[in-house]
């Protein structure tokens, strides 16, 4: 028998045997699928977060806020996500601009929102001279950029999409972060612009001239001389010795520097939650190592008299070995293309959740070498449960399973 009728008769027998034992063969492949696909998802969506977090940052190295936390707020001021900690006077919105070393500066006020989606003032400046991503500045999709001193808004492309605004579109401001329909606000704003998707959090905020926040009907008139933040971008050492004024000499505002610095620490402590998914992971791969197992138990008792038929038609031990090896492979393939697949659920509603809460859009779905290799792994760990198997159908007694069944 030569090497491709041996190898073409082990594939036959193989396919066979997968066929037999359809069901519990299926079933041992979605448990390795779904073991692969929760590995996999959980290892990319942080990574990814994690980087896509870090590009998201608007371009900018730093925030200067109120005394408080600086996660709090990088995540109010280039993320939109948590409250502001406070306000800063004009005043020290001019001299951060002033002080050498730094290249841009760009204050925002926020506290409003129009049916959920954020307020956000500024310059408009921040849209014609700012780069969000090197090399980049932000687009027009539609209209213009909204002037300083009237009452008119640019709005992000997500908010263009959930909300179908247009140009020429009116709408009063609510009061606060959440939509409350008991707290609209007298002033009225007209849409002029509609920005191009940057994959970023200013894609869902609304866009509006600094002095329409802080001289809204209804705001508090000594915070209209005030800012929540100002965004800046640095040269050089500019951070070390900002840090030095503000965070360790000053105690009137806080600087968050560097952001990525910051934003790797949160990461950090959500560790706990990789690895609580990681420990699901191996736990429900090791039962898919165990069905492999039994699959393969109950194809061998089943087939035995087969096997010893084949043998004393002159087959080897090596091919019955092989037959058996052959029929977990199947499975370890199907388990691996199919965590693929879990994989590309996982990560595509992941990062439509991560996309509607955040902005940030991150890329949860293709393939990279890395998880190439996993897949593999993958495979070979799905063999693991027919390896005794096979080892048995090497040992078993040829005369003993010819025997008639009793």
């Amino acid at each position: 028998m030569n090497f491709n009728s041996k190898t073409g008769l082990i594939l036959f027998l193989a396919v066979k045997g997968f066929k037999q034992h359809l069901f519990g063969s299926i079933a041992a492949a979605f448990s390795i699928a779904l073991a692969g696909g929760l590995f996999l998802s959980t290892i990319k969506i942080q990574d990814q977060t994690q980087i896509s977090f870090n590009n998201a940052s608007g371009g900018f190295d730093a925030v200067l806020g109120a005394r408080g936390s600086k996660l709090q707020l990088i995540l109010n001021a280039l993320f939109h996500l948590d409250s502001s900690p406070g306000n800063l006077p004009w005043e020290q919105y001019e001299l951060i601009k002033k002080t050498p070393g730094v290249k841009e500066a760009y204050p925002i006020a926020v506290g409003d929102n129009y049916l959920g989606y954020r307020l956000v003032g500024t310059e408009p400046r921040l849209f014609v001279e700012h780069e969000w991503k090197k090399g980049q500045r932000y687009e027009l999709r539609r209209g213009r950029i909204f002037s300083s001193m009237a009452k008119e808004a640019l709005v992000g492309s997500f908010v263009t999409q959930k909300l179908n605004l247009k140009i020429g579109d009116r709408f009063q401001p609510y009061h606060g972060l959440n939509f409350k329909e008991d707290t609209q606000h007298e002033d009225v704003f007209t849409v002029v612009g509609l920005l191009e998707p940057t994959g970023t959090p200013a894609d869902k905020v609304i866009w509006v001239p600094i002095k329409g926040i802080q001289h809204m009907e209804g705001h508090d008139e000594a915070l209209a001389q005030s800012v929540s933040a100002v965004l800046l971008s640095l040269r050089g050492a500019t951070g070390f010795n900002l840090e030095i004024k503000y965070n360790r000499q000053g105690n009137q505002a806080t600087l968050a520097w560097p952001v990525a610095a910051t934003l790797a620490s949160f990461f950090e402590k959500m560790g706990w939650f990789r690895g609580v998914l990681e420990v699901i992971a191996y736990l429900v791969g090791s039962v898919g190592v165990l069905m492999v197992a039994s699959t393969m138990r109950s194809s061998m008792h089943e087939r035995r008299r087969d096997f010893a038929i084949l043998r004393s038609l002159g087959a080897s031990r090596f091919i019955v070995m092989g037959v058996i090896l052959g029929h977990t492979f199947i499975i370890s393939v199907t388990g691996s293309f199919g965590s693929f697949l879990v994989m590309q659920g996982i990560g595509l509603v992941s990062q439509r959740i991560i996309l509607e809460e955040t902005g940030v859009l991150i890329d949860a779905t293709n393939l990279h070498s890395s998880d190439v290799f996993i897949l593999s792994g993958i495979v070979g760990i799905g063999l693991l449960g027919g390896i005794w198997t096979a080892i048995q159908a090497y040992r078993s007694d040829l005369a003993k399973n010819l025997l008639p069944v009793s």
